[in-house]
């Protein structure tokens, strides 16, 4: 686990800093174990110049690594977690929830007020807004963490269990009509219907890393001891806002896939 002390000249991170995280993101990669980094942090230490600005490339570096060696990477923001650290090994994680309330942007606000000479708007550099915005995956409250890192680390490393035999079940000859209608009720079962009665360990993920996906749903989750990453449409009736999140202003309406999605 990787955390960072605010107290402590803000949670800069300075070139010394950098090495001991650089450090334990290798041996963890080293010694195949997942990884929880927890940053609240100003940024970079501007005291020491551009030198403890590219540690951040070092240190995101060592991330990419630990992940391309199938290892989890996930993260915790604090409040405050701005500047380089936000824009690097912050925002790298497989799973990526935040404090509830916690300031998190790349510019902090007394920064943003120097070079714009006005206050940032309000609601912005939130945890809640960035969730609601798919920038980041949810707000976790600390009391909650524990269990948020448990689920998503049985999904993510415990072996799969032994799959259930298969158990034959008889189908009905519904008319062919009958199916159609079943298919077009608004009420029918969808896939957060799948996830709560079927599912455990489930951990959804409401970010894409570039937007919101209205209609899309992710989530960590085991089915009968067999992990998944559960991907599915969300129908959303009668919802008109899902059209207007998805266009941009001047742009012809596409579906809402074109909100992009991240795959972890």
């Amino acid at each position: 686990m990787v955390a960072c002390e605010f107290g402590f000249l803000a949670g800069s991170i300075g070139v010394a800093a950098a090495e001991r995280i650089t450090a334990a993101v290798e041996r963890a990669t080293a010694e195949r174990l997942p990884l929880l980094a927890s940053p609240s942090s100003g940024g970079t230490r501007m005291q020491e110049g551009t030198v403890a600005f590219l540690q951040m490339v070092k240190i995101a570096a060592a991330v990419r690594l630990h992940q391309q060696a199938h290892l989890p990477y996930l993260v915790y923001l604090r409040n405050p977690t701005t500047g380089g650290v936000f824009a690097s090994w912050g925002s790298l994680g497989h799973v990526t929830v935040a404090e509830p309330g916690a300031l998190i942007g790349f510019l902090g606000p007394r920064v943003y007020q120097l070079l714009y000479g006005e206050p940032f708007p309000d609601g912005v550099q939130t945890a809640e807004n960035l969730q609601r915005h798919g920038v980041i995956d949810g707000v976790v409250a600390l009391d909650e963490l524990r269990r948020t890192v448990d689920r998503a680390l049985t999904v993510l490393t415990d072996a799969p269990e032994p799959p259930p035999p298969a158990q034959p079940e008889p189908v009905p000859d519904v008319p062919t009509w009958d199916s159609v209608v079943a298919s077009r009720r608004p009420d029918r079962p969808g896939v957060a219907r799948l996830l709560r009665d079927a599912a455990t360990d489930r951990v959804l993920l409401s970010g894409t890393g570039y937007g919101e996906a209205a209609t899309t749903l992710l989530a960590l989750a085991r089915f009968c001891g067999q992990p998944a990453v559960v991907l599915g449409q969300q129908r959303v009736v009668g919802d008109s806002s899902v059209r207007c999140r998805c266009v941009k202003p001047g742009e012809a309406w596409r579906w809402p896939p074109s909100c992009g999605y991240r795959w972890c």
